[in-house]
């Protein structure tokens, strides 16, 4: 499955990038979140509730960072398990100044989903991953032209 969009912000380039990149931060916005493990800012756990039509639980996904260049772009990998499902996701985030002032990101992530959540067909999962993307993105924008 592939998404991908693009995200305007009324907030420095550096800013955008520094909360992106701090999984404290970043956790904040993350739907349905229950525990958060950081090793490092490189190196995470994230616990969250997921599901889509009748099978729903805790999921368990390792984020690291895979590549990085402050303040322009980042690509991070995700895996994880839970309620007999498996996902792998590799995400690039490209920002860049907007001559109006602020940050535009173009951003796409890659994912490969198996077991019971597969079964459900994709078209579901589709719009559930849209869903949590959208909210994503709008705490994300609050957060960042809030201060």
């Amino acid at each position: 499955m592939h998404f991908e969009g693009t995200f305007d912000v009324k907030a420095p380039k550096e800013k955008v990038f520094s909360i992106l990149m701090d999984p404290n931060q970043i956790s904040k916005c993350m739907p349905d979140l229950q525990k958060l493990d950081v090793k490092s800012p490189d190196d995470y756990t994230a616990v969250v509730k997921a599901g889509v039509s009748f099978i729903k639980g805790d999921f368990n996904l390792h984020f690291l960072t895979a590549d990085k260049s402050p303040p322009n772009h980042a690509k991070l990998t995700a895996h994880g398990t839970g309620i007999g499902s498996t996902v792998d996701m590799d995400m690039v985030m490209d920002l860049a100044d907007v001559t109006a002032g602020g940050t535009s990101m173009k951003w796409s992530a890659d994912a490969k989903i198996g077991g019971r959540i597969a079964s459900v067909g994709q078209r579901l999962i589709n719009g559930q991953a849209e869903k949590i993307i959208k909210n994503l993105f709008d705490c994300l924008k609050t957060t960042l032209e809030a201060s």
